[in-house]
Parts: C-alpha cells; sequence; structure tokens
C-alpha cells in the first residue's frame, strides 16, 4: 500500500485514488507488471450520474480542468553506516534526472537531511511515465539499491492536480469579486475563468436538486446561495424542456453546466415600440412590441463549459434538446429580480417585465412554487396584450373624435 511522502515540489500537487496500487517491483529489475494508467482510467466512470459523481472512492478529480500532465513521486534512506555513499549516489541520480528532457515538464529532488531524498518528476503522458520507469527508474535502483534502508520506496504516482475550486471557496472568492449591481462593471472573463476552476461534486448541489412532480416537463430554479449582489441558481431541466427568451436587465449571468448537456441560443438585441417604453419599461407587467428576434449564435454547452450573456450581448433561451435531464448553475450578478421575456404571438413579439420564482432556496422546497407557477416569471401576457390593444384603440378613437 502506498504511502504517501511530504517533498518540497513547488507547490506542485498530486492525488491518488485509495484503491490504486502498484506492483511492489516498482524499482527493481522486472517492472513489466507496473501499472500507471489503471487510477486514471475515466472509461470506468458512470457517465449517467454525471462527471463529479462520487461512488465511495475518490477518484481522480478535476480531470476536465487540469492539463493531463502525470506525476511520480518516490523517496530513499540510507542504511546506517551508509550515509556517505548514498549521498554521492544520490547525487548522481539527481545530476542524471535534471539532465532528462524529452516528454517530462518538470524536475525537483528534495534533500531534507543526510541520508534522505526525495524525487518529484513530471511527465507530459503516460507514456512519458512508463518510459521513465523502463529506464531512468531502473538505472536509479540500481545505482542506490546496495546504499538504502528499503531498495522499494515509498512512492506516489499520478495525474498532476490542477488549481480548483469547492463550492464554498467559489463562493468566497465571488463574493469578493462582485461588487457593483451592473454587469458594466464585472470583469467577466475573471469570473468565468474562476468558476470554470469549481469541480462540481455531486455531494455540492444535489440537495438543491428539485422538480415539479405535477409538471415534470418544467425546468425548475433552485437558490444555492445568494445575497444583494449575486444569487447563485442550479436550474434543472427535464428532457425536451425550454427556457423563454429572455434579458437580463442590468444582470450579468454565467452559466456553467455540471450534468447532461444543454443549448444555449442567443440573440441580438431588437428595437422596442414607443409604447413600450412610454408604459414603463421597468413597471411588472409592462408590456410592448419589438423588432423581430434574430439569432446570433447557438452553443451547447457540456460539463466543463461555461457561458455568458448580459443585455449588450443580446437576449438568449436555454434548452435541454436530449432525452436526459441536465443541469446547471447560473451566477446571477445582482441577481434577476425582473427581466423581459419575449413571446411570438403570430407577427407580433410580446415581452413581459417579470421576476423569476424559486422553486427551493438552499435545499428547502418553497411553497410559493405550484403547479401554476412559470419558471420564467411571465405574467398573463394575452390579458396584458389585450389591454394593451384596447388602450391603443380608445386612443385611435379618441384621436379620430378630436380631429
Amino acid at each position: 500500500k502506498a504511502t504517501v511522502s511530504v517533498l518540497n515540489c513547488s507547490c506542485r500537487f498530486w492525488l491518488v485514488t485509495p484503491n490504486f496500487t502498484m506492483a511492489a517491483s516498482l524499482f527493481v529489475p522486472n517492472l513489466d507488471n507496473l501499472d500507471v494508467t489503471s487510477h486514471s482510467d475515466e472509461s470506468s466512470a458512470d457517465s449517467s450520474l454525471g462527471p463529479s459523481t462520487e461512488r465511495g472512492q475518490i477518484k481522480k478529480i478535476c480531470h476536465h480542468a487540469g492539463t493531463g500532465e502525470q506525476m511520480m513521486m518516490f523517496n530513499y534512506t540510507a542504511k546506517d553506516g551508509c550515509e556517505e555513499d548514498f549521498e554521492i549516489m544520490v547525487q548522481q541520480v539527481a545530476h542524471g534526472f535534471y539532465g532528462l528532457q524529452t516528454g517530462i515538464s518538470d524536475i525537483r529532488v528534495c534533500h531534507p537531511h543526510s541520508g534522505a531524498a526525495g524525487f518529484c518528476i513530471t511527465f507530459c503522458s503516460k507514456q512519458d511515465m512508463k518510459k521513465f520507469k523502463e529506464g531512468p527508474a531502473r538505472d536509479a535502483w540500481l545505482t542506490l539499491k546496495d546504499y538504502v534502508k528499503d531498495p522499494i520506496p515509498s512512492y506516489m504516482a499520478g495525474c498532476l492536480m490542477p488549481d480548483t475550486h469547492t463550492f464554498a471557496t467559489l463562493v468566497e472568492f465571488i463574493k469578493g469579486a462582485i461588487t457593483s449591481p451592473s454587469y458594466t462593471a464585472h470583469d467577466i472573463e475573471l469570473v468565468r475563468g474562476e468558476v470554470l476552476k469549481w469541480y462540481p461534486r455531486r455531494r455540492e448541489w444535489e440537495q438543491c436538486i428539485h422538480w415539479d412532480e405535477e409538471t415534470p416537463s418544467k425546468y425548475t430554479r433552485n437558490l444555492m446561495w445568494g445575497n444583494d449582489m449575486i444569487d447563485i441558481i442550479l436550474m434543472c431541466w427535464p428532457a425536451g424542456c425550454s427556457s423563454s427568451i429572455h434579458d437580463h436587465d442590468e444582470s450579468s449571468c454565467w452559466a456553467y453546466c455540471i450534468e447532461g448537456e444543454v443549448t444555449e441560443t442567443q440573440y441580438h438585441m431588437p428595437c422596442f415600440d414607443r409604447s413600450f417604453s412610454s408604459n414603463g419599461d421597468a413597471a411588472a407587467g409592462a408590456v410592448g412590441r419589438c423588432t423581430d428576434l434574430k439569432v446570433k449564435q447557438t452553443t451547447v454547452l457540456t460539463p466543463g463549459h461555461c457561458g455568458y450573456v448580459n443585455n449588450k450581448v443580446g437576449l438568449h433561451k436555454v434548452s435541454n434538446n436530449t432525452d436526459r435531464p441536465a443541469f446547471t448553475v447560473h451566477f446571477y450578478a445582482p441577481g434577476i429580480r425582473k427581466c423581459k421575456v419575449f413571446a411570438q404571438n403570430g407577427s407580433v413579439n410580446v415581452l413581459s417585465v417579470a421576476c423569476p420564482s424559486m422553486t427551493s432556496v438552499k435545499g428547502v422546497r418553497q411553497q410559493e412554487w405550484t403547479h401554476g407557477t412559470d419558471p420564467d416569471g411571465i405574467v398573463d401576457v394575452a390579458a396584458w396584450n389585450r389591454a394593451q390593444l384596447g388602450r391603443s384603440l380608445s386612443s385611435s378613437q379618441s384621436l379620430r373624435q378630436n380631429s
């Protein structure tokens, strides 16, 4: 069973799965049984449960955010009375390792005290690590075996672990990064970069999964965390569902796919008629007309991809066009309190201002969410449109009478 050794590796980190064991012959002449790939074989993952599923063990984490580099580290301790000879041999081995170039991205040698040495080597690929164990690693063993207490060193090997966020550390970052209530002051790429560092383990968000049992085709909005400047919302998308086309007022919206697949369609911001503006763009329930909506781009979001939209970018809608559920986490800064919702009514584009409802808050189902709740927060568009039409007719009649 591999033991962990702490080496001075200039802030490089590695991870090994608990059930990953390598043959005890790592540094003896017969190295054929060493398996350096089984612990990171992604084909064994249960893709139906998403990339962050945990099944009783820590798998190689953060693979979608990593560089693909592999790391091996091992150390030796000198036999009593052999310290001087050991030091000379370690120096010789280290010199040889430092001269390696092909397939190796970093080499570190730790020398904590006389009679002890550790080696930490980073490879470009599993194949490069395999070549190392068959050549330089064998040579190191042959050089040191007569001077060490145990010719089989303590060791670890695995993928290089990148800098990643847990949900808690991501929230802490966002609390400091989002201090303005308008998207115009947000560092879009900085936040996107940090969101992409989050490795979303299911245990961090599965308690927020809630569906609408009475209307299974309806997507749901579940608040994971929020303050005055940001709402972090888990969106649960049943197969075949779609949001409305909507804007985001003054908010930024980062949409990060954590399981399944959704399609984001962005639209150019249309022009609005004067009646909409005069009736109060900011008023809940305001209805007007706009020019035809034109698609700007369509993007398929899969786990590890983060989209972004604000009103300068345009409008968007999110759809699950697959036959399986999907989950996305949306970072609204600030939280959506109102938005324009666009709907086609014949040749007329109707839009309303609405405040979307939450299905759950921090895992607790909200009583306000009922079978009649629209996840887009849409008011009765038809009623508002009829009222708008009635006002227009009254105005026209008044003009005719006055003329």
